[in-house]
């Protein structure tokens, strides 16, 4: 596995945190948590106590995510990078709602080889950073809440099945898996810019999610309405599950909405 370079800290003073989330599902719980002064169909802007806050939509992927990243970055100068948003559970000590504080960052891109059985390119590996871990457990160990510090995998598919799961946990030793945040970080590391990942469980393990997302998902990983309305009327059972998924996701990033307002606030 290679890893790659730590990023320096950064000694910009006084510029914002820019945070990263791959769909509107995730990015409106964490929005409505921080109250935006400003928004836009890719960008949310908010102050809490004097900082500013740049909350960004990737769209779903590596390469989506990498790239939005990388176009931020070079607009202005930003003090940290957050990927924030749900993922997959690789361990069986997951349940759905706990909260992973990345303490590395994975990158495998062609996850199909690895699914497959097949030797496919090594997994690159970027370290986060310890200041922003430390802020982050320190919140989140003062709320009581069940949480776990690891590493993330992110991958380039959806992984729908358990058994997908556990060949990706043994291959790579993470805790959870992705499809933004290692891409973000290696946007990060090539700007010397901090960077910290922290998810939450939206499926453990061991479940199924026997759902066809790429029937109706676009490119970002958003929802194109016809297709969704036509898998929806030949696959009618699936709606509970849809939903269900909804509102875990809801409840999950809405509290990384109030971790990341109160991480706004530590000084830096």
């Amino acid at each position: 596995m290679k890893t790659a370079r730590h990023p320096r800290t950064s000694e910009v003073r006084g510029a914002p945190f820019a945070v990263f989330v791959a769909t509107q599902a995730e990015m409106k719980p964490i929005a409505t948590a921080l109250q935006p002064t400003y928004r836009s169909a890719s960008i949310v802007r908010v102050e809490v106590e004097g900082r500013d806050l740049l909350l960004a939509r990737t769209g779903v992927g590596p390469d989506n995510a990498e790239s939005a990243a990388r176009r931020l970055f070079e607009k202005a100068p930003v003090a940290a990078a957050l990927s924030l948003g749900v993922a997959g559970g690789l361990s069986p000590q997951l349940r759905t709602g706990d909260l992973i504080v990345g303490d590395r960052v994975i990158l495998r891109r062609d996850s199909r080889q690895v699914l497959r059985g097949e030797q496919g390119p090594r997994l690159e590996s970027f370290p986060c950073d310890s200041g922003l871990q430390d802020a982050a457990l320190i919140v989140i160990r003062r709320w009581d809440s069940r949480h776990y510090l690891g590493p993330i995998l992110t991958v380039d598919r959806i992984v729908l099945t358990a058994e997908e799961k556990h060949r990706l946990a043994a291959e790579s030793g993470a805790m959870a898996l992705d499809m933004e945040s290692a891409a973000v970080a290696s946007a990060a590391s090539a700007c010397s810019v901090p960077f910290l990942a922290v998810r939450g469980v939206l499926d453990p393990v061991h479940e199924d999610l026997a759902i066809g997302f790429d029937q109706f998902l676009n490119t970002e990983g958003e929802p194109h309405l016809p297709r969704l309305m036509q898998y929806l009327i030949t696959h009618p059972f699936t709606l509970p599950r849809l939903v269900g998924l909804g509102l875990r996701t809801k409840a999950v990033c809405a509290r990384l909405g109030r971790l990341l307002q109160e991480l706004s606030t530590t000084p830096s």
